[in-house]
């Protein structure tokens, strides 16, 4: 068999509740070639015989672990070890993707952005139904918000590199490795105007905040104002070392 192209990574602890929607908006994609990555902390319910009885029934390639872990970001963290795909999506157990094309929409998009390390689209929020996203740069990672990683494509090799999910930020490791990611002027982010998935905002741990990352915003807000303030520095001492120069050769011009 060989390497699929995608591979949908989930983490996953006790939610039979919520998988089922999940695991249907996957099977129902026109687009097949891909494998689910199902990362398990541990569960005691019906979690992982809901998942080996989806994949039985509808043949899309399951890799599966249940094994106790440090959180969702430690699952995302082993689900890339796991996974074979050269393109990875990471979904919450409780959020579904938007259209039974979504997945052919994406690969449509990827194949014709060669260059691109990741690809990046929109999410309907759960809580009031709107639309959220749009094209990010750092300014706006930085001071505005952050990505839905449920609507990110990352090229595995990223993670050779810049990853992986840092796991001292127990909420926002996906924001902190956002910000590595657009850093890092070699890299190809392209925007697709499409909506990748129905994300839960109401009830995941996003919704709450991670005072230990939001300590480390400030940090980020003050390296990007002291560079424009280098910068603006160094015309200034530009026009007056132009300044200088002019006033010794009107000196010396006079002097002859």
């Amino acid at each position: 068999m060989t390497d699929p192209t995608v591979s949908i990574i989930v983490p996953t602890l006790n939610v039979a509740a919520t998988l089922p929607a999940c695991l249907d908006s996957i099977v129902a994609q026109t687009y097949r070639d891909f494998e689910l990555v199902l990362v398990d902390g541990g569960s005691t319910d019906s979690t992982l015989d809901i998942a080996k009885s989806v994949a039985q029934q509808s043949g899309i390639r399951l890799v599966s672990h249940n094994e106790p872990d440090q959180g969702p970001y430690d699952a995302m963290n082993r689900g890339i070890a796991m996974s074979s795909g050269g393109w990875l999506l990471f979904l919450g157990a409780d959020d579904t993707l938007h259209a039974t094309d979504t997945m052919e929409s994406v690969a449509a998009f990827i194949g014709q952005h060669a260059d691109a390390d990741l690809v990046y689209g929109d999410v309907i929020l759960r809580s009031n139904g709107t639309r959220r996203a749009g094209v990010f740069d750092l300014d706006r990672l930085l001071f505005e918000t952050n990505m839905c990683h449920q609507s990110i494509f990352y090229r595995r090799a990223l993670f050779d590199g810049i990853g992986p999910y840092n796991l001292r930020y127990k909420i926002w490791a996906d924001w902190d490795l956002n910000i590595r990611c657009f850093s890092n002027p070699a890299l190809v982010a392209d925007y697709m105007d499409i909506v990748v998935t129905n994300y839960n905002d109401v009830s995941g741990i996003s919704s709450v905040v991670d005072k230990e990352f939001r300590k480390r915003l400030p940090v980020f807000f003050w390296a990007s104002a002291m560079e424009v303030l280098g910068r603006t520095f160094a015309v200034l001492r530009r026009k007056d070392e132009r300044r200088a120069a002019l006033r010794e050769f009107r000196v010396s011009f006079k002097a002859k």
